[in-house]
């Protein structure tokens, strides 16, 4: 152990990773509880029919969001930490205001669009969603500009730090407000709670903001490098994948909006927000498994990335099926204890949700495996065919089942993206990244 502690607390690139993959996991698992507690106040706090009109205004934000941000957090991690690893300060200080300056092009437009459209549809769509939808659109590019910055940070190498504006602060901020809302005012609704949503945007910016500026390598350039055409063709498939992923469960929420009443969408979002928390073992097995597969694939050690690849699958399965095993058993009185008495009938839809998250960890970290070894653009084409697949089951089963229909479609999408990146990495590294010992296929091309 104190030759362990020794070697975490060293200079190499071996304890850095190693302390990132733990700070990162920490922000993670952190954030993860404190979303499912601001999930649990919104719900007991507003109501199912409440909660339902905040469900519907945060789908239509995060939507708008997704132009907003563009890819853009992703590529200033990578050109920064290039830029900062060849001294190029020029281009370090060039890519974070191109990217500003793209993100604000994009985002303040639908932030306004959004804003005064909601407005002027209140006669046509629920008031609290209307009010709501107008009063969250400054979200659209406060979050984009905090993700700029936060992926500036990682590039710099402060992982932990950068993550943690928007990942730790604003849902613990926004928990303490929300507690202070309901206290001082039991018969808040949506606006109120969409409001608060927008003020620890702003904070989170505001800290962002001054967490990078006090470290930028000094003396500042005079002049910045730019080279935007190049910056932009690199940015649209990390934009396409980042938005796919974000898209396929606000479409639920919105087509919910359209053909349920607002009762079931919050059943909807309870369910959502628990299978979140259910899903924390594969996005932390994959967020430390991600710097060791670029390595091992790097240095051409195929057999330890076979093996990496298995271990992190089993670990996913091991993980999301302990914390699913109690709402499978009694997910329903579970489910009113936690949110409520009226949010009991957000089980069977659970039950889906949590059967599609046994089926993505038992895949394994295939996505990162792809995104790791350079093969980014068949995780985007799977997400394409895995969003398109979600949406023709949406329109399907929604308008009949509900909320019900609505976790079949998310179990649709989620199973063929899964099965599609799965047998890339089988044909195209020759790496099975399920938790079951089938032998992995050759690597296309090869004898």
């Amino acid at each position: 152990m104190s030759r362990l502690r020794s070697y975490v607390a060293g200079a190499g690139l071996g304890p850095f990773m190693i302390r990132a993959a733990m700070g990162s996991s920490a922000i993670q698992a952190a954030g993860m509880l404190l979303t499912f507690l601001v999930g649990i106040q919104l719900a007991r706090g507003l109501g199912a029919s409440g909660y339902g009109h905040y469900g519907i205004a945060m789908a239509v934000i995060a939507i708008a969001s997704i132009p907003g941000e563009f890819g853009l957090p992703k590529l200033v991690t990578r050109e920064v930490a290039s830029a900062s690893a060849s001294g190029d300060q020029s281009r370090l200080a060039g890519v974070i205001r191109w990217a500003d300056r793209m993100s604000l092009l994009i985002a303040l437009p639908l932030a306004a669009i959004i804003g005064l459209g909601s407005f002027l549809m209140l006669r046509y769509i629920s008031a609290p969603v209307g009010t709501a939808i107008a009063l969250g659109a400054p979200i659209i590019p406060l979050i984009a500009l905090t993700r700029i910055r936060g992926g500036a940070l990682q590039g710099l190498h402060f992982l932990v730090l950068g993550q943690i504006p928007v990942d730790l602060l604003r849902p613990l901020l926004l928990a303490l407000l929300l507690l202070a809302l309901f206290t001082l005012d039991p018969g808040a609704e949506a606006p109120q709670a969409i409001a608060l949503n927008a003020l620890t945007a702003a904070t989170a910016l505001v800290v962002a903001h001054h967490w990078l500026h006090a470290r930028l390598p000094r003396p500042r350039p005079a002049r910045t490098a730019q080279p935007g055409r190049r910056w932009l063709a690199s940015t649209i498939p990390m934009a396409m994948t980042d938005g796919m992923r974000m898209l396929q469960p606000q479409v639920g929420v919105l087509l919910l909006g359209i053909w349920a009443a607002a009762t079931q969408v919050g059943l909807f979002r309870v369910a959502l927000s628990t299978m979140a928390m259910i899903a924390v073992p594969i996005s932390l097995a994959n967020s430390i498994a991600a710097p060791v597969l670029a390595k091992l694939h790097a240095e051409g050690d195929m057999r330890r990335l076979q093996q990496l690849s298995r271990r992190s699958a089993q670990a996913m399965v091991v993980g999301v099926l302990a914390l699913s095993l109690p709402f499978l058993l009694i997910g329903d009185r579970l489910l009113e204890i936690v949110f409520g008495a009226e949010f009991g009938g957000a089980w069977p839809s659970l039950l889906v949700l949590c059967l599609g998250q046994l089926v993505s960890a038992g895949f394994g970290p295939n996505a990162t495996l792809l995104n790791m070894t350079g093969h980014e653009r068949r995780v985007t084409r799977a997400m394409a065919l895995a969003v398109a697949s979600n949406l023709s089951a949406l329109l399907l089963l929604v308008p009949s089942l509900g909320p019900l229909g609505a976790a079949w479609a998310s179990m649709v999408g989620l199973s063929i993206w899964n099965y599609l990146l799965w047998q890339d990495a089988r044909r195209l590294l020759a790496v099975n990244t399920s938790f079951l010992p089938i032998r992995p296929g050759r690597i296309e091309g090869s004898a």
